[in-house]
């Protein structure tokens, strides 16, 4: 895999109007955020670029362009932090990709740094994260952890297609929603476990303000972990029986308390201390609904 910082490089010289809005539309990360947008439903167009610069609410604008003209120096620093450490981030990521999905091909997968649209994305084009985040910019080593997860989710979606198969589909069936609620549920479980290892080996599972922090700080609360497990068993359960507004399925999915990551990196661990870090390996490209009713059980620990 490569890291490319080229397109936070561009968005900066465009703030600085030394290139023009078209060149940094024109990258390649951006194809990402594009994606990614027409799957949310989203309509992100080059012209939100040019008005999130300019301090208006637009699509682009969810996260990463605040305070950009004061961050300045700082994402400047983030990147020179990166580019001095990029060959030891590029086979960190290689070999913990390569560590849940050792039959995957990673040469060609890219994670693209940029600036605007979101925290972190990952579609088969590629992932991105942006670079204008508190997160990144107090803590670099965040960034090693956030693209590895971006990275798998690269992966994911080569293998399940998730996005190619349900990002122009109506949601409003129960059958629809039981399909794609599981599959992001397995992709993010393998999303947020990714970077666990290297996690551990630094001594940082949680620390951070962040909700990315705080999917790992869950794992060592078994209180809470109790409660997660209820909510997402009362949700699957409501998907069983009946639809839910497409609003409250994505609300489920990727808002707090973000079940998909807490729960499913929580089922992988214990899927690890039961059956070892082959059946990890084996399972990420399993049917995720087969993943999930077969294991299910794993959680029970957390049942009362």
């Amino acid at each position: 895999m490569q890291i490319d910082p080229s397109a936070a490089d561009l968005f900066l010289d465009y703030v600085d109007d030394e290139v023009s809005l078209e060149r940094v539309w024109e990258h390649p990360a951006y194809d990402v955020a594009r994606e990614h947008a027409s799957v949310l439903g989203r309509d992100l167009e080059r012209e939100d670029l040019r008005k999130a610069v300019a301090g208006e609410e637009t699509p682009f604008s969810f996260a990463g362009v605040e305070n950009l003209r004061a961050n300045r120096d700082r994402i400047e620093g983030l990147l020179d932090h990166v580019r001095a450490r990029q060959t030891e981030w590029e086979e960190r990521i290689d070999r913990n990709l390569e560590r849940i999905a050792p039959d995957a091909d990673t040469a060609d997968v890219t994670l693209y740094l940029g600036i605007g649209y979101e925290f972190g994305i990952g579609t088969r084009s590629g992932a991105y994260v942006g670079l204008n985040e508190p997160l990144f910019l107090e803590r670099p080593r965040q960034l090693l952890y956030a693209g590895l997860h971006e990275c798998s989710h690269v992966l994911h979606e080569r293998v399940h297609r998730t996005i190619a198969e349900f990002g122009s589909t109506p949601m409003e069936s129960r059958s629809v929603q039981w399909q794609v609620f599981n599959a992001i549920c397995h992709g993010e479980a393998y999303a947020t476990y990714a970077p666990l290892a290297v996690r551990e080996v630094d001594g940082n599972l949680g620390a951070g303000d962040h909700p990315m922090c705080e999917d790992y700080r869950v794992l060592e609360d078994d209180a809470r972990l109790c409660e997660l497990v209820e909510e997402y068993d009362s949700f699957r359960e409501r998907l069983r029986t009946d639809s839910v507004p497409r609003e409250t399925l994505f609300e489920r999915m990727f808002a707090e308390p973000r079940l998909p990551y807490r729960v499913g990196c929580a089922l992988l661990v214990g899927l690890e201390e039961r059956r070892g870090l082959e059946a990890v390996r084996e399972e990420f490209t399993r049917d995720p609904v087969e993943f999930f009713e077969a294991y299910d059980s794993i959680l029970d620990r957390y049942r009362f």
